[in-house]
């Protein structure tokens, strides 16, 4: 599993949406006999399987990274969201509407008291795990890592991302982000050409954190919303919310699922002077095409490695290899690999100038293509009988 995906798993476990539910069958989970988690038995669970997962140093900081920021957000929000019933009663329409006489309790000040004290003594009592674990987990964990790593000493050297991160939170004019642009490379193309790279590579570090912020109610909201308002599946996968998949179960049936596009449903502005940053740098290369262009190109570029392999048979190659254990790479995300694919290997049927595409390499890593995966398996036998002839 993607060191993304595990620790979002990690944190849906270690900081529930639901603390209290109450006896009532219009309390969602209630009816649909949900049952509230054991934070005495999960803390303990998640803690081990952090111990024992072979975690790379870049996927340590991440996953620590990710927990503290789920952290605040469980701790930010108000105690009533953390029930069906008591999140109704301070919607701003709740005093206007007619409530069944089986819901009349809810009007009470007493019982609405009394369970923000249950709500709130059962989140103290996580947050205070969650913190006495992350005490303890980051000697045993980090136990590797010199001290100057330590992931609670942040790293500020990385001048280029403080600056990204101010683009981010502030509005900036046309005239301000090329000013920047201009001051970091002097317009020089092989300087904007590696700007260009490192934007890319923020962009996408940055968007993936920013994305794990948001716990799966608030996805699963967003998305109502949105049907709510008239749309569709197929809207959704028209309009770019969703993208549809086709994944290979066990038994070889095509079953298919969505994959949601997290920005453009819950942060479509977030990113969105960043993005201009990439934009305006785009336009000031387009200005060096030709033969000053082609200079600078040769100068960023290195040759790549050709391959007689398929895009769907490398990726299957750099798959199985990325999914041993202990792991092979050191990587933070699986996309790093991606990049480095699509940047060094030039296949049968690739452009050479545009490269492997990271989206088909990101499709092929989660659908592996059948027909690679017998490609595969003839030379890996082919590859045994050779490894046995030179014991």
């Amino acid at each position: 599993m993607e060191i993304k995906e595990k620790a979002r798993t990690y944190a849906n476990k270690l900081f529930p949406s639901i603390l209290w539910i109450i006896e009532s069958p219009y309390d969602y989970q209630y009816g649909k006999e949900i049952k509230l988690s054991n934070p005495n038995e999960v803390f303990p669970n998640v803690r081990l399987d952090i111990v024992f997962e072979s975690f790379t140093h870049p996927q340590k900081t991440f996953l620590f990274e990710l927990l503290d920021k789920r952290f605040d957000v469980f701790m930010n929000r108000k105690w009533y969201d953390f029930n069906s019933l008591t999140t109704r009663v301070f919607k701003e329409n709740f005093k206007s509407m007619k409530i069944p006489e089986e819901l009349e309790f809810l009007s009470s000040k007493e019982f609405l008291k009394a369970t923000e004290n249950i709500i709130e003594e059962k989140r103290n009592k996580i947050a205070e795990m969650y913190l006495q674990m992350r005490s303890e987990l980051i000697d045993e964990v980090f136990a590797d890592i010199e001290p100057s790593q330590d992931i609670e000493e942040p790293d500020d050297t990385n001048r280029l991302y403080n600056i990204l991160d101010d683009v981010r939170r502030k509005d900036h004019s046309y005239l301000e982000l090329y000013s920047i642009i201009k001051k970091e490379t002097e317009l020089d193309p092989v300087a904007l050409q590696y700007l260009y790279k490192d934007i890319e590579i923020y962009a996408f570090s940055a968007k993936e954190m920013h994305e794990a912020t948001f716990l799966p109610d608030e996805v699963d909201a967003a998305l109502k919303k949105l049907r709510d308002n008239g749309k569709s599946t197929e809207d959704l996968i028209k309009e770019g919310y969703l993208r549809e998949s086709l994944l290979i179960d066990k038994n070889k049936q095509k079953q298919p699922t969505y994959i949601i596009d997290y920005e453009k449903l819950l942060f479509p502005f977030e990113f969105y002077s960043i993005y201009d940053m990439l934009r305006i740098i785009k336009k000031e290369l387009d200005k060096h095409q030709g033969a000053t262009n082609s200079d600078a190109t040769s100068k960023v570029n290195l040759d790549k490695l050709k391959v007689n392999l398929s895009v769907p048979q490398l990726a299957f190659l750099f798959k199985m290899i990325n999914d041993l254990k202990p792991s092979i790479f050191n990587l933070k995300s699986e996309a790093e690999l991606h990049r480095f694919i699509s940047a060094n290997f030039q296949t049968k049927s690739s452009d050479p100038e545009k490269g492997i595409s990271e989206n088909k390499l990101r499709i092929l890593f989660n659908s592996p293509d059948p027909k690679a995966a017998e490609f595969w398996e003839k030379h890996i036998r082919t590859i045994q009988a050779e490894i046995k002839n030179l014991k």
